[in-house]
């Protein structure tokens, strides 16, 4: 099998994490190197959990440092502000991962992206699980570069409903003005967006986290304990129990769209970016491809609506467990 191109574009991040190690785990991708940008935590946190997990995963791979903050406040002269209290102190709840520091490039992420796609024109996809704060400046550099990037896998958005305001999920509220300069691109290049309305379709259960911590080593001990957090958050905020890992379905999607229907993608239809006001960071999405709203914009974006939850949680353990799987099935699922 001949391995796809993917750069992985992050902020780690306990969903993060999740998403990292299955890509790590997935032998159809040949990871190039992962990004990181600040947004659950602060970008020092981000590198640091980001080698981490290169280290835990024995990954032959770098880690390119990116913006520490948004575009806005780059421009600005200001500082990093959005760090939130969902993913804890140091990003990955209770666990402090131990880092490979000479995996820690020198390179920085805009310039690694823009080298690596010059280098494979028309191969190289990208998986953005944060703010897409490094993408937007690759395409500020050099935009023609960035049209030969294959596609673009995007956790963001949402189209009814938001996470960090009632309409704007985290990873683009975080930066409305580098989604808008990313979707901007849509015209020339695929990019998918995996938003809150797919990503709130799935849940790992307290079942499924207890299984990670007793039946699949020390991997799945170690992302079973930094979900401890996380049970906490949704439970405290949304009476939730067990945890939705937003990130991780933005991979098993690149890894298997089939895993939604074909009636839960909406193909090439127009996304638009509110970047001001109470509405900030809002995903404006036409539903219709073929006409009711003739003067919509440009046909941008592929927006994916539904998933298999079931089909999502067997398609993680079989992959990055699959010793474990046959007992998963029998007395899990």
């Amino acid at each position: 099998m001949e391995k796809r191109k993917v750069i992985i574009d992050t902020d780690p991040g306990i969903d993060d994490t999740y998403a990292i190690v299955a890509a790590l785990s997935y032998k159809g991708f040949d990871v190039l190197g992962i990004t990181v940008v600040a947004g659950n935590v602060g970008l020092d946190n981000c590198v640091v959990n980001a080698l981490g997990v290169v280290n835990l995963m024995n990954a032959d791979c770098f880690v390119y440092p990116g913006a520490q903050t948004s575009l806005n406040q780059l421009d600005n002269f200001e500082t990093y502000d959005l760090k939130t209290s969902v993913h804890g102190e140091g990003g990955l709840g209770s666990v402090t991962l131990t880092p490979d520091f000479s995996k820690r490039s020198e390179t920085h992420a805009v310039d690694f992206i823009l080298e690596t796609v010059k280098e494979n024109p028309g191969e190289v996809e990208i998986i953005t699980l944060g703010p897409l704060t490094n993408i937007a400046l690759a395409i500020r550099k050099d935009k023609e570069t960035m049209k030969k990037v294959k596609k673009i896998w995007s956790m963001g958005g949402g189209v009814r409903f938001g996470n960090r305001t009632p309409v704007a999920e985290f990873n683009y509220w975080a930066d409305p003005e580098a989604a808008k300069e990313t979707y901007a691109l849509g015209e020339d290049i695929e990019i998918n967006m995996i938003g809150l309305d797919v990503t709130q379709q799935t849940r790992f259960t307290l079942d499924d986290l207890f299984f990670l911590q007793t039946e699949c080593g020390e991997l799945g001990a170690l992302l079973s304990e930094m979900s401890n957090h996380y049970t906490k958050i949704y439970w405290d905020s949304l009476r939730i129990t067990g945890v939705v890992v937003h990130d991780l379905v933005a991979v098993m999607l690149a890894i298997d769209p089939s895993l939604s229907n074909e009636d839960d993608i909406f193909n090439r239809v127009n996304l638009s970016i509110e970047h001001e006001g109470m509405c900030r960071g809002q995903t404006v999405v036409q539903l219709s491809p073929n006409g009711m709203y003739e003067d919509a914009g440009p046909k941008n974006a592929n927006v994916y609506m539904g998933i298999d939850n079931t089909a999502f949680r067997k398609a993680f353990i079989k992959l990055c467990f699959p010793k474990a799987y046959p007992m998963y099935i029998k007395y899990i699922l």
